[in-house]
């Protein structure tokens, strides 16, 4: 009897515990994400989901939750850390508030090309600045995503020079609703989701908005015109772990979530970058006219966020965060 009753305490702590350990060798766990299976990210999230159960030889199994079922795309992060679910795509860069590092200091790569050296710089400061992961607090990490640039596509005539921004209302992120006045038009923050009637309707003349919202938000059919104009988003953590499932998982299968950080970020990469590409192709479908816009003209509209980038980081360094440090980094040359 007293081993009975050893034995039904246990797996009511087990239980309890959210692990759900059917046996000392199984762990099931839930992953919630806003996205769907059939998105990159979420082909990038069932391929690892697999991987870690043949990485553990099954002992790790991973139930998804998609869609927004368990948790938001703004405050996902703040659910995982309360324990909506055990794993989960996280986005502290559009968290409401707190998460100052991982919201402000996208702005500092204004100007970055390419999406894999913001990543690699990221990764860096990641490394080297702990206060990114300690405002994560509640939050193992295991995976990051870095946005690939976005560009200005526009109705009625493409983007050459400075002077071509003059008049227009475009539909922008509140980063760069700044630069966009500076050279004489007006950023419009509306969502995502109600651009393609405004633009269909002349609300706004244009969107800053990567190639794949050409097919996917289905852009191409209400713009003429995507004139290459750099418009960078930073990377930031993606993936996680609640910290409490976290330390009571064994050594050994931690190092195999921590081994596959850079398997994960890589695949959400390339999963996104075949969809840039298959946007793209859309476009080119559908009559897009694709323009590149000239160096000289990309140097001058990136140095208009340079002085938002500055005051950011000197409010960062009142909040006794590296602010300034961290945007020296960014900024420095490259090899």
């Amino acid at each position: 009897m007293a081993n009975l009753t050893k034995t039904a305490i246990v797996g009511g702590i087990c239980t309890i515990l959210g692990l759900g350990m059917a046996t000392a060798q199984e762990f099931r766990l839930t992953y919630a994400s806003p996205y769907g299976p059939t998105h990159p990210y979420g082909e990038a999230d069932q391929a690892w989901i697999d991987r870690i159960h043949e990485q553990t030889d099954g002992r790790v199994e991973i139930t998804p939750f998609w869609g927004r079922s368990l948790i938001t795309s703004r405050e996902g992060i703040d659910e995982l850390a309360a324990g909506v679910a055990d794993l989960a795509y996280i986005a502290p860069i559009y968290a409401s508030s707190g998460y100052e590092l991982s919201r402000n200091t996208p702005s500092f790569f204004y100007g970055y090309e390419d999406a894999l050296e913001v990543l690699d710089v990221y990764l860096d400061l990641w490394n080297e600045f702990p206060q990114f992961e300690e405002e994560l607090d509640g939050v193992k990490v295991l995976g990051f995503n870095v946005g690939t640039p976005m560009h200005l596509m526009l109705r009625d005539r493409p983007f050459q020079q400075l002077g071509d921004l003059q008049g227009l209302r475009i539909r922008s992120a509140v980063d760069y609703v700044s630069a966009l006045a500076g050279f004489g038009a007006e950023g419009v923050t509306m969502p995502m989701t109600d651009t393609y009637p405004a633009l269909e309707r002349g609300v706004v003349d244009g969107v800053i908005a990567p190639y794949e919202a050409l097919r996917s938000l289905s852009f191409a059919e209400v713009i003429s015109y995507y004139s290459e104009l750099p418009h960078s988003r930073g990377a930031y953590p993606s993936r996680g772990m609640n910290g409490a499932v976290w330390s009571r998982l064994p050594a050994d299968i931690q190092q195999v979530f921590e081994d596959n950080v850079l398997w994960l970020t890589t695949m959400t990469y390339e999963l996104a970058q075949a969809s840039e590409e298959a946007g793209r192709a859309y476009g080119e479908e559908l009559g897009v006219a694709f323009n590149a816009v000239d160096d000289s003209v990309i140097t001058e509209y990136s140095a208009a966020f340079a002085e938002p980038a500055r005051a950011t980081a000197q409010r960062l360094d009142t909040l006794g965060l590296p602010g300034t440090e961290i945007l020296e980094r960014v900024r420095a040359p490259r090899d």
